[in-house]
């Protein structure tokens, strides 16, 4: 009697964990079966929030549900990238992520969240970053500034955002380059270059090249060097930092990724849905009249995207002792 109860017990055991397998199978198939939400852990209006938006007017095509845009921003983009790092891992809740969101846990020992906390989908775009001078300043390309900041140590000034994308980015480069710099932090990439416009500072490092296109081009900026892979279609004539002689690529991107333990089914479902969203004729359509460039990586491409800020950025706020 004693083994006859222990058998039936197996039975309905084995019978309880493959109704449990198929029912998470079948949850798998029916994904989505409700609308999506995607954080975007910035204010609306913004690039990330636009590019975002942009994505979820044509995703519904390919998912079969809306996709609703939802704002929550403070922290520097950790209070979004925080609420999808918690999130149930069952594919309605994405996250619309940017570097702040990655770095933050680099420069903050008691982050709530890691870097890797995220599974990522793909990246829609990237920026690229660069530096540019008043004409009046006495170098004219980078290596000519490499020899003036090599002599005067540290007086040679420069603006942009603290801590973030522009300065980690331009830290690492000077790093490379065995220079140290004066800091000016300003609020955002306008202030920067309006400082280096009115001769208040330097050199502005911006997170797009977008705001200095106009004034290089009316010879009130000399753009001097990118950060991007390859040079900007925008500013063909300045070299990046990799042709400058330093291995140095930071990009800003804006993407779209999952909170961690996303099942596989979910993950293969959403990067198929990216890369139809992103060859979407409407698609690029818009983002093109908006003035937006797509550059993108799809998965594990992306993953290395994280990768390298992670170890770029890592490295520099160790050595810069900006850890906080």
């Amino acid at each position: 009697m004693k083994k006859l109860f222990t058998v039936l017990l197996i039975l309905v055991v084995s019978a309880g964990f493959l109704a449990a397998e198929g029912a998470q199978e079948a949850a798998a198939g029916e994904y989505p079966n409700k609308p999506i939400q995607i954080i975007v852990p910035w204010g609306a209006g913004g690039r990330t929030d636009i590019n975002a938006r942009m994505f979820a007017s044509v995703a519904p095509k390919y998912l079969g549900q809306p996709v609703v845009v939802i704002n929550k921003a403070g922290g520097g983009s950790v209070i979004g990238g925080d609420y999808v790092a918690k999130a149930k891992p069952d594919g309605y809740t994405l996250l619309a992520i940017t570097p702040g969101t990655n770095v933050f846990p680099v420069i903050f020992k008691k982050a709530p969240y890691g870097t890797f906390d995220f599974v990522p989908i793909g990246q829609i775009g990237s920026s690229t970053m660069a530096i540019a001078s008043n004409p009046d300043r006495p170098w004219k390309n980078v290596q000519e500034l490499v020899d003036y900041a090599r002599a005067l140590s540290g007086q040679v000034t420069y603006a942009c955002v603290a801590l973030k994308a522009p300065q980690l980015g331009f830290l690492r480069w000077a790093d490379k380059a065995g220079l140290e710099f004066k800091h000016l932090p300003v609020g955002n990439d306008a202030e920067a270059v309006e400082a280096a416009l009115g001769g208040h500072v330097d050199i502005a490092m911006t997170s797009s090249v977008a705001t200095i296109i106009s004034h290089a081009k009316a010879g009130k900026l000399n753009a001097l060097m990118v950060f991007s892979e390859k040079r900007d279609a925008n500013l063909p004539d300045t070299p990046t930092a990799i042709e400058s002689g330093y291995p140095v690529v930071a990009s800003p991107f804006t993407g779209l990724a999952g909170p961690k333990g996303l099942p596989q089914p979910v993950i293969d479902k959403l990067r198929s849905v990216f890369k139809q969203v992103i060859d979407d004729p409407d698609f690029l359509k818009v983002m093109k009249r908006i003035g937006e460039s797509i550059s993108p990586k799809f998965g594990d491409d992306f993953l290395e995207v994280w990768k390298n800020d992670f170890e770029g950025y890592s490295e520099i706020v160790r050595k810069m002792g900006v850890v906080q």
